[in-house]
């Protein structure tokens, strides 16, 4: 029967029957929030939640003394995991480190413009988030390939003389 369980039942036409999403205990729709892979490649990023934590702290909000207060990378990230899905300005900060930082700045052009071949499941999911381009998860981009085969001279470019 459906209910709490919802997820895993399946009308006998194999369709998924339509309930209302299930909410967080807090309320808050979780289709928005990242899934776990987006934040632990965040996580792993040190450029990306420090300088988050420092436009956070730095700004003129009353939440901005959560921020003050926090300098470790799993207090850091713990933050705003639980701020994302109820702060619209942490999420706009995050939002905006990410593209600039991550990203630099090119939300404009197509994914595969970036050059970034084989890009983690969490960078991915941080692209769409931020553009709305779907992108080919079965085929990662490519660089082209070039045949020749460069001495290291060729390599060095003289590096050395």
């Amino acid at each position: 029967m459906p209910g709490a369980n919802d997820r895993a039942f399946r009308h006998l036409s194999g369709c998924r029957p339509t309930y209302p999403r299930p909410m967080a205990a807090d309320g808050r729709d979780r289709r928005s929030e990242p899934p776990a892979y987006a934040w632990d490649w965040f996580a792993r990023q040190r450029l990306l939640w420090r300088e988050t934590r420092r436009r956070l702290a730095a700004a003129s909000y009353p939440a901005a003394i959560r921020y003050h207060q926090v300098a470790e990378k799993g207090e850091v990230v713990l933050r705003l995991r639980e701020d994302y899905g109820s702060d619209p300005v942490v999420r706009d900060v995050l939002r905006s480190v990410v593209a600039d930082i991550a990203f630099l700045g090119r939300t404009d052009v197509a994914f595969e413009e970036l050059g970034a071949t084989n890009a983690p499941r969490g960078m991915r999911w941080w692209w769409i988030e931020l553009t709305g381009e779907a992108i080919d998860k079965t085929r990662p981009a490519r660089p082209a390939r070039d045949d020749r085969q460069m001495t290291l001279e060729d390599v060095l470019e003289g590096y050395g003389d």
